[in-house]
């Protein structure tokens, strides 16, 4: 399956933040409202970022946010396939895409992934990604159990 990067505009903003909304539901299990999402897009769109939708023949199918941490645009910030369209090779042929937009300003390409995001970690290994840190880990508190 064949897929295209489309820059984000006004005519696919919807798409967008239904797409974010999807995303934080994976990751987080975090029903995201409408609003939320699009205040993520417009962060995600404005100056420092890329925001490109992932696109098949036919569907909207994910996208991958790009941004800068002071330097060049070269950060994989988030990058996100429908649950159902995962397990397609989509997510790595949206690396080698972004990669080839980034080797033309910058020598290195740069991504994050949660320690428990195993399957996110094993394809970053394979498309030949090192770990260049430490892992920060956290714990989580149950929010009814606040005093």
């Amino acid at each position: 399956m064949e897929i295209s990067l489309v820059s984000s505009n006004d005519s696919t903003r919807d798409i967008a933040v239904k797409l974010i909304i999807e995303f934080w539901r994976a990751h987080n299990n975090y029903a995201q409202s409408a609003e939320e999402a699009a205040s993520d897009y417009e962060e995600w769109t404005s100056e420092g970022h890329i925001f490109y939708l992932i696109k098949t023949d036919e569907d909207f199918v994910g996208f991958a946010h790009m941004g800068s941490r002071g330097a060049q645009i070269d950060w994989l910030e988030e990058l996100f396939i429908l649950p159902v369209f995962q397990n397609r090779g989509l997510g790595s042929k949206a690396i080698e895409i972004l990669e080839d937009k980034v080797k033309k300003y910058s020598d290195s390409m740069y991504l994050e992934a949660a320690a428990r995001n195993l399957s996110a970690i094993r394809l970053y290994r394979k498309l030949g990604y090192d770990c260049l840190n430490t892992i920060s880990i956290r714990k989580d508190f149950h929010k009814e159990k606040y005093e």
